[in-house]
């Protein structure tokens, strides 16, 4: 069973809706909070008072972080926007790959791409934010991955042999 992640940290960043956060294990992120911000009707408080913002502090014994106007937010929560912000690169890739067992065309198939892009991917620093996405609901969930996987058959690579012609006799 996973534990609950915990907050040792948290401080407003330079940059306009971030924090950094140390997680209680030791490792740190910079999470960007601009799609709550201007997502979610009770945060867009500080739309108007973006200084309120950087005030952010730990509470509930790190379970989460506030603010002093009473918002609050989950360290459960937090580290899921911290790992969907975290870029997946071509090697992440071809891990998802390896552990699901899929070929480069049912890859292909799952994402909506040619199998030639697929490929180019894998040689990619950072993937696309879409394929991450979708390559991060797949790990998340068995179900997703069942309700859109179809196997692709294995092709013979190079050139039909032709099939020797039958003279009447």
């Amino acid at each position: 069973m996973d534990t609950l992640p915990r907050i040792k940290a948290v401080s407003a960043a330079r940059a306009p809706w971030m924090i950094s956060v140390t997680w209680a294990v030791g490792s740190k992120d910079r999470i960007d909070l601009t799609g709550l911000i201007y997502r979610s009707r009770h945060f867009q408080v500080f739309l108007e008072n973006p200084a309120e913002f950087r005030k952010v502090r730990v509470a509930d014994f790190g379970g989460g972080i506030e603010w002093k106007n009473g918002l609050d937010y989950g360290a459960d929560t937090l580290k899921t926007l911290a790992d969907e912000q975290r870029p997946l690169s071509g090697s992440d890739l071809i891990t998802f790959e390896t552990e699901l067992n899929l070929t480069t065309a049912e890859t292909a198939a799952l994402l909506g791409v040619a199998e030639r892009t697929v490929r180019g991917y894998r040689a990619l620093d950072r993937v696309p934010q879409a394929v991450a996405m979708a390559i991060r609901a797949i790990q998340t969930s068995e179900t997703v991955l069942a309700a859109h996987y179809r196997p692709v058959g294995r092709r013979i690579r190079g050139r039909p042999k032709k099939e020797a012609t039958r003279t009447a006799a």
